[in-house]
């Protein structure tokens, strides 16, 4: 059936004013003033004064689970669909974290494929901390040029729970994942779990100025878990790179702290465009803290909700636009992942995944290629055994 939303403040992510959507097949069919699809049968959904945004694209969940620094109990559970929907996110990247041993990619693989069965855009990164790479087939180019789940590969840099791959082994890992991507014709990109090394970015920059590799290939995220790693970012992001700071972290510096909203705007103080920033959540992966020897003192949860919560704080806090504030949420990373169908924005025969949002930024409604998912602030679609 189609479906009319009529009257919201729409936000392409650009602000088109106000008009009307007419939605059918998955698909946004139309974007304008006083629509109507005539005598065929419709559902009207009144949305005067709710924004109309994209979906919420998260390019960094544990969706298995993640953690183990503290032993098997430690381990974090697997995410379900209603908390994504809930928080509005209507695309998700899974991947593996520490723990790639107990887990694998495989069963990575068999989440991404249940969630897409409930409804959810659902895609995956192989790989994890370890080296060589945990992977479905045994070959990540195997893995991302027969699996569309497969949109990269994951890997762990300048932490102490990574592998330390030499310079030579990213080189080769980054050839292997550019030749795969284009065969696949994917966007193809490295996931780098940045830690809180001295290094930073160094490893990156002697690849690519001993190739012809493009920056673009690497895909920095936790940019701000240190400050110093925050600052080194403005460099990578110069240098044409997209950088992704994480809802769950807030970043100590000097002053006090940075919230993620805060380290946003930093960066776009320092110069940094907004196009070149991401933000994602980290979701259902642990959140250790180690002393200085490097002993596990603490041990959290990471959750979905800080996303919205960045957002909602971007606009009411940070005095950005609404149209500017959703782009690290959703224009930016579809375009990082290379999503296709239109995701992470809203045209007419582009996918219908979209939010609205009341005046206080809440979810209101969420729909994924069409479907509602959230109406009128409640989940009415959920995963099987919720």
């Amino acid at each position: 059936m189609l479906k009319l939303i009529k009257q919201a403040n729409v936000y392409t992510p650009q602000f088109a004013g106000v008009r009307d959507v007419l939605v059918g097949g998955g698909k946004i069919i139309e974007i304008g003033k006083d629509l109507s699809p005539g005598s065929l049968d419709h559902t009207v959904i009144e949305a005067n004064g709710m924004h109309m945004i994209p979906g919420l694209v998260d390019r960094h969940v544990h969706l298995t689970g993640g953690g183990g620094e503290g032993g098997f109990s430690s381990s974090t559970p697997e995410v379900r669909l209603s908390s994504l929907v809930k928080n509005g996110i209507t695309s998700v990247v899974g991947l593996l974290g520490t723990n790639d041993v107990g887990r694998s990619t495989k069963s990575l693989l068999s989440k991404v494929k249940s969630l897409r069965e409930e409804g959810m855009n659902a895609f995956m990164l192989t790989g994890g901390y370890g080296y060589p790479p945990n992977s479905i087939t045994g070959d990540i180019r195997e893995d991302i040029m027969f699996f569309s789940e497969v949109l990269g590969l994951k890997l762990a840099i300048e932490d102490h729970r990574a592998s330390y791959v030499t310079t030579e082994e990213l080189r080769r890992l980054a050839s292997y994942v550019r030749v795969a991507s284009m065969l696949s014709k994917k966007k193809g990109f490295i996931h780098l779990h940045m830690g809180s090394g001295k290094g930073h970015y160094q490893q990156i920059y002697d690849v690519v100025e001993s190739t012809d590799l493009p920056i673009s290939l690497f895909s920095p995220t936790h940019i701000n878990r240190t400050s110093e790693l925050l600052d080194a970012s403005v460099e990578f992001a110069g240098r044409g790179g997209l950088v992704d700071l994480t809802s769950n972290i807030q970043t100590k510096t000097a002053a006090g702290s940075l919230s993620p909203a805060q380290g946003v705007t930093y960066l776009l103080d320092k110069g940094v465009p907004m196009d070149a920033i991401t933000v994602s959540s980290d979701a259902n992966g642990s959140l250790p803290t180690f002393d200085e020897n490097g002993q596990l003192i603490g041990l959290k949860v990471a959750g979905v909700e800080p996303s919205l919560t960045a957002l909602q704080e971007l606009v009411v806090e940070e005095g950005l636009p609404l149209e500017e504030a959703i782009k690290p949420f959703t224009a930016n990373p579809a375009k990082g992942l290379g999503l296709q169908g239109g995701r992470g924005m809203l045209v007419g025969g582009g996918a219908a995944d979209f939010i609205l949002l009341d005046d206080a930024l809440a979810v209101r409604d969420v729909f994924i290629n069409g479907e509602v998912f959230v109406e009128g602030y409640d989940v009415v679609k959920r995963g099987v055994f919720e």
